[in-house]
């Protein structure tokens, strides 16, 4: 049921579990958690819907690569951004859990066995539709691989009965996150701020921290500053190895026979590499997105082709008045981005609304990043090539050394990973694989800020997955604490 912010602090004196953030994690944890039995209060900084004032929390700066806006690239109000998510989803590579033998800093210290149980239970929160497994390419170094791509669901509204009903769940919006207080390694409250200026202190068992891919970096930086380091006293990878998708439009192929990768029957197509191929092209992971051009856009490519090529000329012109079916299509990709120190959330020295510090994020692709949606395309052109299965054309930024990134367009997906690095040990990273702080023994962290490496594949079937494995963890935590003592 929902409590008004007034009243956060009398009703927090039993609660089991206190997770902040109403995004597709905090959402997912709290109707898991409740459903189970336990008490649970869910505190959202935005309104039930999108309102300027609290929006404008995620105003922020941004330096390095061009970049979208940080005001606009995720939604602050109940369900986050899972209001305008598209719906997209598919779990990470197998391989994407180890060592890169590009990039060492991709392992996790989990593996995706430690996710699996949680697919089934995921995708149905999700409502994802089933997709055939990927299919590899033979002789191409490639996969067919496949993506959920049904009706995308908003989860403040899938769960609305839930969230104004349940006995076991209170829900307060316009709560803010502004200060956490520790001793002797515990979280002992939380304070938030609403847009009146108005405080209250929570109290709970345990807290999770479920604000998105760059607000749990800024909300943990600036308690960690109010606390002298003693939420976390090993900071410094705190908001580091943040990293995106890169997105772009990476050129165009013609296909002389579209059968060979799935084009005749669809209209769109998903490839990646192989997990061999990655190791031996020295690259990381990449998804591309095959869209079959109409006929007249294809004609025009067919055209431009056969004047850059005289020998495919007449070859072309002779397929076409025997009836052969050639497809254009426009190759578009989203790849792995390598997890860098250098790239992170700061603090700004511009204050919101709240009195909380903006973001100010660091973004810069790396040689590897670009070598590896290079190594990717021409993986697809040799293959085209070698079999005589079509021609592809790389865009001009991309056919340019060194690769010169655009600087306008799609850019990237607005998945927000890395800041909070999971991590065997502090040293490395700031929660450990159950997704808790190293030095406080009660308070957690959900989301893909997680992440120790993102793959190509969209992040939210994956964060919901880990969100899930918590709510065990948590559950196993609550029954132990429940136990009685044992008498000597």
């Amino acid at each position: 049921m929902y409590i008004d912010f007034e009243d956060i602090s009398e009703h927090s004196n039993d609660v089991d579990v206190c997770i902040i953030g109403g995004g597709a994690a905090g959402i997912s944890m709290a109707i898991t958690l409740s459903k189970q039995g336990h008490r649970v209060l869910l505190c959202e900084g935005g309104d039930a819907d999108y309102s300027e004032r609290s929006q404008d929390s995620y105003r922020g700066e941004t330096v390095g690569d061009a970049y979208i806006p940080l005001y606009g690239a995720r939604l602050r109000y109940l369900g986050g951004s899972t209001n305008h998510w598209g719906g997209v989803c598919r779990p990470l590579d197998r391989y994407d859990f180890s060592a890169k033998t590009a990039a060492s800093e991709t392992a996790w210290p989990v593996g995706r066995d430690a996710l699996a149980p949680y697919y089934r239970a995921a995708a149905s929160m999700l409502d994802l539709t089933p997709t055939p497994a990927d299919q590899p390419i033979p002789g191409s170094g490639l996969k067919r691989i496949y993506f959920s791509l049904g009706n995308p669901t908003r989860l403040k509204d899938k769960y609305a009965e839930t969230l104004s009903e349940s006995t076991t769940l209170e829900c307060c919006l316009t709560a803010n996150l502004v200060a956490l207080e520790t001793q002797d390694g515990k979280v002992t409250s939380a304070t938030f701020k609403n847009y009146q200026g108005d405080l209250r202190q929570v109290r709970a068992r345990y807290f999770v921290l479920a604000c998105g891919g760059i607000d749990n970096s800024r909300l943990l930086l600036w308690c960690n500053q109010q606390t002298q380091g003693q939420l976390i006293p090993q900071h410094d990878t705190l908001g580091r190895y943040w990293m995106e998708h890169p997105h772009a439009t990476v050129g165009k192929a013609l296909l002389f026979n579209p059968a060979a990768l799935g084009l005749d029957d669809e209209y769109n197509v998903f490839l990646s590499p192989t997990a061999s191929t990655i190791a031996s092209r020295q690259t990381l992971n990449c998804g591309l997105r095959l869209h079959r051009m109409n006929p007249e856009a294809t004609q025009e490519l067919t055209d431009e082709l056969a004047e850059q090529a005289p020998t495919l000329a007449g070859r072309l012109s002779t397929w076409q008045a025997q009836g052969q079916v050639i497809h254009g299509a426009v190759l578009r990709a989203a790849w792995e981005q390598e997890p860098q120190y250098d790239n992170r959330v700061e603090l700004s020295d511009e204050l919101d609304e709240l009195g909380v510090p903006r973001s100010r994020l660091v973004w810069r692709q790396s040689e590897l990043d670009r070598h590896t949606i290079r190594e990717s395309m021409l993986v697809l052109g040799d293959y085209l090539r070698a079999n005589e299965l079509g021609r592809l054309q790389l865009a001009d930024w991309l056919a340019d050394t060194p690769v010169q990134l655009p600087t306008d367009g799609e850019l990237a997906g607005r998945h927000h990973m890395g800041g909070t690095r999971m991590s065997l040990n502090a040293e490395e990273g700031i929660v450990n694989p159950d997704c808790r702080l190293f030095a406080q023994d009660n308070f957690y962290v959900a989301g893909s800020s997680v992440f120790a490496s993102g793959g190509h594949a969209n992040p939210t079937l994956t964060l919901v997955q880990l969100a899930l494995r918590l709510c065990d963890h948590l559950g196993s935590r609550l029954a132990q604490d429940d136990q009685p003592a044992a008498v000597s």
